[in-house]
């Protein structure tokens, strides 16, 4: 049997599914784009509000706090540093990783940070609300498939190449209303189809990023999280079992 969700957690995947998404589409179909920033804004303010109802333990909430702040900081220095190499970042990784050792909803809570606050550098527009939507759901789903994801690094490629498609079958929406003035079914394909090769870059960099950061951050967050009390002390990440309790992680 699984372990039972708390209501306060059923709270929270109901802002994220819901209310967010509710939130963007007024936004998309009745909203002035230049509202952008303040519904960006309001997204922001949901996502944490989602990150607070997700605390299970009092004594969690200050730790977590913490650790999702330090990887926001280092997806937007991530997306900055490789600001030279468009569609190539390691932003989606940082954004998974988020939310297989923290849970889903610190995973949106980084995602949307990500977008809002790395904006401020390469530019704010209608795009902020579904960047934030997008890499905030990736970490939502790898948050809910971390038990899956933890013990296989194949199956975590996988899913890091799949968040490319998932990445543009949001953000096409965006740039569909922005390039035609309306949406339709036939032009949201015609943006789709002219967008796949950054999708399929974006895909093959995010399994090239999650290869080489996977085993640092599973070693990390093994230590950060067993000291801190936010991960079970015997964990089983890649298909690796601690041999006894003075294995070193």
């Amino acid at each position: 049997m699984g372990e039972k969700i708390s209501g306060k957690r059923i709270a929270a995947y109901l802002v994220v599914a819901i209310f967010i998404p509710a939130t963007i589409v007024v936004f998309a179909a009745f909203l002035p784009t230049n509202l952008f920033l303040p519904t960006a804004v309001l997204i922001a303010l949901a996502a944490v509000a989602a990150f607070m109802l997700g605390f299970e333990k009092e004594a969690d909430n200050a730790s977590k706090a913490v650790l999702a702040a330090v990887f926001t900081a280092l997806s937007v220095a991530g997306r900055v540093v490789f600001a030279a190499t468009p569609g190539f970042k390691p932003v989606f990784s940082m954004v998974i990783f988020a939310g297989i050792y923290l849970g889903g909803e610190t995973g949106f809570l980084v995602g949307a940070l990500t977008a809002l606050l790395s904006n401020f550098i390469f530019g704010q527009g209608g795009w902020t609300v579904f960047q934030m939507f997008s890499w905030g759901l990736i970490g939502l789903v790898a948050g809910l498939l971390a038990p899956i994801l933890r013990k296989n690094k194949v199956v975590l490629c996988i899913a890091g190449f799949l968040a490319g498609p998932l990445f543009s079958l949001v953000i096409d929406i965006w740039s569909t209303v922005w390039i035609y003035g309306t949406f339709s079914l036939e032009s949201y394909l015609a943006t789709s189809l002219a967008s796949l090769p950054f999708t399929i870059l974006h895909a093959i960099s995010n399994v090239v990023f999650i290869l080489v950061l996977a085993e640092p951050m599973r070693k990390t967050m093994e230590r950060v999280g067993v000291k801190y009390g936010l991960m079970p002390k015997k964990t089983e990440l890649h298909g690796k079992r601690p041999r006894g309790p003075n294995k070193k992680c």
